[in-house]
């Protein structure tokens, strides 16, 4: 009998160590009782590459939120990741939450609004919105890695991800080698940027189909807002001037002026994207979609700032 306890014991060590990593690093304060990593270097762990981005941003920031709601939001895609939530107290004193993740379509955002007001009555809800996704063909939700953690809490030590996510935090806390967080594009060359360009110009707009239901779903939530005393506004950045080009060349551009008009018939409208000094300058974009974090700053204070745009 004993021997077969041993045995027992023996193999049952890898799994006691699988679930003591994922209890100990907790790459996501999941279960927010180890701390031993701090809340920074878990965060730039979950940038680490374009795979992990989008799925860590949506359960990072879902689990904080609904740890410690705030009550103004801002929600989006990576267009609005680098809002500066932080600069945006300094010229307000207001507390916002940046509900922005890489790679959110449309109904991932919608399901976001739906799960904040679940948690909070908001006061001001800014969505961040962009023509790249206003597109039938772009109809896809990535809310589920949150969601189904939420659902089935279990998972959190079956799914491989969370356990790939507790390794590569302990392999950048114990050799702090730069390679492990900085795989994603932000740290391709010039010319691999320019690569990328392109093929993000064609995987937007390739196929296009105008998106009724998006249109339908903002109503709704429009309706709900006015219901609630809810102010909801609506906030378009800018993007460099080759992506109107290529959309002047494929016959899109009536319809980005099309997406804008939707916009602004659903409430007040702040459309940076007119600003053609950042446009033209392609040293203001990452890539050609996302301004750089200084742009981003002048533009957060351009719309919260003393002389902003934003309640005038």
């Amino acid at each position: 009998m004993n021997k077969y306890l041993l045995k027992g014991l023996i193999f049952s060590i890898p799994l006691l160590l699988y679930v003591l990593i994922i209890i100990v690093v907790d790459p996501y304060n999941f279960l927010n009782i180890s701390h031993v990593i701090s809340n920074d270097d878990k965060f730039r762990v979950i940038q680490r590459t374009d795979e992990s981005s989008p799925r860590g941003n949506i359960l990072w920031k879902t689990v904080e939120f609904r740890r410690k709601p705030v009550k103004n939001l801002i929600i989006g895609d990576s267009q609005g990741r680098d809002i500066n939530v932080g600069l945006i107290r300094e010229l307000t004193g207001e507390d916002y939450y940046n509900f922005c993740f890489p790679g959110a379509s449309f109904n991932t955002m919608f399901e976001t609004f739906w799960f904040a007001v679940e948690h909070v009555k908001p006061e001001k809800v800014y969505f961040q919105v962009a023509f790249m996704n206003y597109n039938t063909h772009r109809e896809y939700d990535l809310f589920h890695f949150a969601q189904d953690y939420f659902d089935r809490p279990w998972e959190y030590f079956t799914t491989k991800e969370i356990f790939i996510d507790s390794f590569m935090n302990l392999v950048w806390v114990l050799t702090r080698n730069p390679k492990v967080i900085n795989r994603s594009y932000e740290f391709l060359n010039q010319e691999e940027l320019q690569h990328l360009a392109q093929f993000r110009l064609d995987l937007f707009f390739k196929k296009y189909e105008y998106p009724q239901n998006y249109n339908r779903e903002f109503k709704k939530i429009k309706a709900y807002c006015e219901a609630h005393g809810i102010e909801l506004e609506f906030i378009i950045l800018p993007v460099y001037k080759g992506v109107d080009e290529h959309l002047r060349n494929t016959g899109l551009f009536d319809e980005k002026l099309r997406f804008k008009a939707d916009m602004q018939s659903l409430g007040t409208t702040y459309d940076l994207d007119r600003l053609s000094e950042i446009k033209s300058e392609r040293s203001n974009f990452i890539d050609y979609f996302h301004p750089q974090p200084a742009i981003m700053d002048s533009l957060v204070t351009m719309l919260w700032g003393s002389q902003g745009i934003i309640g005038k």
